[in-house]
């Protein structure tokens, strides 16, 4: 039986979470904002996408070369408390470099798997975490703890943005990613990064979907007993997506490294493909950062752009 965590629980985590842990993701402190205008640039609300839409309405932001036709979709999913207002630049000039579209996707970040799946609701319920996780990403089931709403999960939101995309952007040919028979993401064509939170999403997708690639920093850490730190069952699923194109990172002085470094290893991602980084932090700790500020340094730090290449590969 599920219980019931109330509304004022939920607000009292999403608070402490945002004043704790919020992290600006764009360019570094004291460093020029990057150029972008050499790419076209669209920002679609996702209630313009999918009038049934109510809640977390940032816009969706859209980066391409439209000299570029047949290239890949790189999807960008944020960590709890991020939106599409900060993204990371750097890494984000990177991929389009490295040949890929960009969608940042703007979905429902809060509150993460941590702040929900712990304590006693934890030990009454084993698989919240990967529970949580289905709720978010397709919304085709029920977990209570969280507000998300179907058309605020994340591939349902992705779908109906190619939907638009394909009516209303001609020339970016945004069709190509829909399968035109079921109406669902041409997942060979998409691959999907994204960081803590977003890291673990992409990660529990590629169990079940097979996407062109998946680039994970610092994926969230999810626990089956919070006590013993025992990570999630979730892990021990089979990947659908070809573990060739799984990558992670994570930094080994942030908090949770241990951690990252066995869900790697169950996920079963090739060594080659997991990369523990070691740099020293890129700027002035972020004091907001949880007590965490090596959790963002493998996305944020352009210290790592070679690694980041060799993740992305090719998004032609």
């Amino acid at each position: 039986m599920e219980k019931k965590i109330s509304l004022s629980a939920i607000a009292i985590f999403i608070l402490l979470f945002i004043v704790s842990s919020s992290v600006n993701l764009t360019a570094q402190k004291g460093s020029p904002a990057i150029d972008f205008s050499g790419y076209k640039t669209l920002k679609v609300k996702p209630s313009e996408a999918d009038p049934s839409v109510k809640n977390w309405d940032s816009a969706h932001i859209v980066f391409y070369n439209k000299a570029i036709k047949n290239n890949k979709v790189l999807l960008w999913l944020t960590g709890t408390g991020g939106s599409t207002d900060h993204f990371p630049q750097s890494f984000f000039k990177t991929a389009l470099d490295q040949g890929y579209r960009i969608i940042a996707l703007s979905f429902m970040s809060m509150p993460g798997v941590s702040q929900v799946c712990k304590g006693d609701y934890l030990s009454q319920n084993v698989d919240c975490a990967a529970e949580f996780r289905r709720k978010r990403i397709y919304g085709d089931n029920t977990f209570l703890p969280i507000p998300d709403q179907y058309q605020d999960a994340i591939i349902p939101r992705l779908t109906k943005l190619l939907q638009y995309l394909s009516k209303n952007d001609k020339e970016g040919v945004w069709s190509q990613y829909l399968d035109q028979n079921t109406g669902k993401p041409v997942w060979s064509k998409i691959a999907i990064a994204g960081q803590s939170q977003g890291g673990g999403m992409a990660e529990f997708i590629a169990q079940h979907e097979s996407v062109a690639r998946v680039l994970s920093f610092s994926g969230g850490w999810d626990y089956s007993d919070s006590k013993t730190r025992k990570i999630a069952g979730w892990y021990s699923q089979k990947l659908m997506t070809p573990s060739q194109n799984v990558f992670a990172t994570y930094h080994m002085k942030e908090v949770a490294a241990a951690e990252l470094a066995e869900i790697c290893k169950t996920l079963h991602i090739p060594a080659e493909n997991v990369f523990a980084l070691d740099q020293p932090i890129g700027q002035q700790p972020n004091k907001a950062a949880h007590g965490n500020p090596y959790h963002v340094e493998g996305i944020k730090n352009p210290v790592y752009q070679s690694i980041w290449i060799k993740m992305l590969g090719s998004g032609l």
